[in-house]
């Protein structure tokens, strides 16, 4: 049998270099949207890790300390990362209901992290914690790109047909 060739359904619909030119811009969005979303959370991150520790060293218990800060970061990192981050134009009702999902998600999976790691394996819950906030920033960033702070695509192809 000849070579199979994989037609994308819009392909015929605009040119090369229409097509090269999309992408560009999407990789560059894509790039600026995640400077933006490390420099909201270097800085929220940066906070809360001082502030963990601070309390921690005042005799804090570590779940306690993550319990008291994840709501305020929650708010503040939404309302950073929705509007600037992501430059979302959304429904603010649905995309907080996604964001807290997610973050409800990692509040339970840190909490499980720190008490293994450090409560059953006996690593330092400040190293344990400064990990955590690396592993759950990426997965979060995954989260709020293809899921909280989505947007709609429509092909180009129905567009030419509206």
């Amino acid at each position: 049998m000849g070579k199979q060739v994989l037609v994308l359904p819009f392909w015929n619909e605009i040119s090369p270099v229409q097509f090269c030119t999309v992408k560009w811009k999407l990789i560059l969005k894509l790039s600026k949207e995640f400077i933006r979303y490390v420099v909201v959370g270097a800085a929220m991150n940066g906070c809360g890790f001082l502030l963990y520790a601070l309390f921690t060293t005042l005799g804090v218990s570590p779940v306690l300390t993550i319990s008291i800060f994840y709501p305020i970061y929650i708010g503040l990192a939404f309302y950073l990362n929705k509007k600037w981050s992501f430059n979302h134009k959304g429904r603010i009702s649905a995309s907080a209901v996604r964001y807290l999902i997610s973050y409800i998600g990692c509040y339970v999976l840190n909490v499980a992290v720190l008490k293994f790691f450090s409560g059953y394996l006996g690593y330092p819950h400040l190293v344990v914690q400064a990990i955590a906030i690396l592993v759950f920033a990426l997965l979060l960033f995954l989260a709020q790109k293809y899921w909280v702070f989505r947007t709609q695509v429509i092909s180009i192809a129905h567009v030419q047909h509206l």
